[in-house]
């Protein structure tokens, strides 16, 4: 529910923020507007519509970056706005912008209007993939398909108040109703097709959401060094991360990592931070700790206490010094060269308690009997039980009788 409430107040921020620049941008074309229609052959009404959307798109990625980062930060980033989203802004919508009236002018016949739309979802999709290499984590194809989407929407308002309103006010409501649709359908883009994803829930009520990708979202208090600015901790303090499918989390003062789960939470200064991953189940609870030994005791273990490692139509029994390779769990790959992902360890000293140790470069999810789920991280051991069901990525084993 957070998300989406945090995700909507998103996605009207980035909106309105597009609407104002594509106001602006439009503002400023105006009084050279004679000029831009001085156009005798279809070279020139190219040149002259890129021009003109080069200065609309400059406006509408200004604004949608200074919008980002107010959302972010919670206060203006004016200079910051204008370096990362006017520059690339005026650029894709020049190109866009002649792409589109190219496409118009060589094939329609000036009156299209379904070819005046696309072309205003040509010039939408562009833009927005400008965009993409400005917002952390956006993605090119989300930038792309959103901005695309919000180009189209945008473009049959602007044709509808072209036709409703009187020339100036209505190109200046219709570039307002393109930036305000490639803002919002940026962040549908983004919400609906994201892996991963971060909901900050700040003490004073505030939350906000960003997509965990590739690219690091960090948290500190060097806004030079951090995405998310907090106050009172390290200059760069906690870094997530998407890597290889899981949820990375770094405590840089530290050096510790961690694998987080769907539902897992950081606490970090002002804020806690709440993990979200569509392609895994939730955790049972708010946190997973990061146990590693079962609690069950050896007596809810198989009376003869010996265990079998189910893994799909295989069956491999588990003793003190059995070694799982790479061969049997592909979906693995062992930290040393020689191949072993994972080793039976005697628990006591009656060698009856038995463990599996982690070997593996990734985290492993252990859920027992009773449902409780536990993240087993490299180098770690789980406490062997009947019933057990282990994750190794894509590969689910069971623990069960020899």
């Amino acid at each position: 529910m957070k998300r989406n409430l945090s995700a909507l107040k998103k996605a009207l921020q980035f909106g309105i923020s597009g609407a104002v620049g594509g106001l602006a941008g439009n503002l400023i074309t105006e009084p050279f507007r004679h000029y831009l229609n001085d156009s005798t052959s279809v070279f020139d009404s190219v040149l002259s519509t890129s021009r003109w959307f080069g200065l609309v798109g400059g406006g509408i990625a200004t604004a949608i970056m200074f919008g980002y980062y107010y959302y972010i930060k919670g206060k203006p980033q004016i200079k910051q706005a204008l370096k990362n989203g006017g520059l690339s802004g005026v650029i894709a919508g020049a190109i866009s912008g002649a792409i589109a009236e190219g496409v118009f002018s060589g094939i329609g016949d000036g009156e299209n209007e379904i070819l005046r739309v696309i072309c205003w979802g040509i010039a939408g999709s562009l833009l927005g993939f400008g965009l993409s290499k400005r917002i952390p984590n956006l993605g090119a194809l989300r930038g792309l398909g959103g901005g695309g989407v919000g180009g189209v929407l945008g473009g049959c308002l602007f044709i509808l108040f072209a036709y409703s309103l009187s020339g100036t006010a209505g190109r200046l409501v219709g570039c307002s109703a393109i930036g305000f649709w490639i803002g919002i359908m940026l962040v549908v883009a983004e919400t609906l097709f994201n892996k991963a994803w971060l909901v900050i829930s700040y003490d004073s009520g505030a939350n906000r959401t960003l997509t965990i990708g590739a690219e690091p979202v960090t948290f500190g208090s060097d806004e030079n060094l951090s995405i998310i600015y907090i106050p009172d901790v390290s200059p760069l303090a906690m870094r997530f991360q998407l890597e290889a499918g899981q949820i990375v989390c770094e405590n840089v003062d530290s050096g510790a990592v961690s694998y987080l789960r769907s539902g897992d939470q950081k606490r970090i200064g002002n804020c806690t931070i709440t993990v979200g991953n569509s392609d895994l189940p939730a955790a049972t609870s708010a946190q997973v700790s990061p146990s590693i030994i079962s609690q069950k005791s050896s007596e809810d273990s198989f009376s003869s206490h010996q265990f079998s490692l189910k893994l799909r139509s295989r069956v491999i029994p588990l003793s003190a010094g059995t070694q799982l390779f790479t061969a049997d769990i592909p979906t693995l790959t062992a930290m040393a060269s020689n191949g072993v992902v994972a080793t039976v360890i005697s628990r006591s000293r009656n060698e009856l308690s038995l463990g599996l140790t982690n070997l593996g470069d990734r985290a492993w999810w252990a859920t027992d009997i009773q449902g409780e789920i536990k993240m087993i991280e490299p180098e770690s051991t789980l406490t062997l039980a009947l019933g057990t069901k282990i994750e190794f990525g894509e590969i689910e084993g069971e623990i069960v009788r020899s």
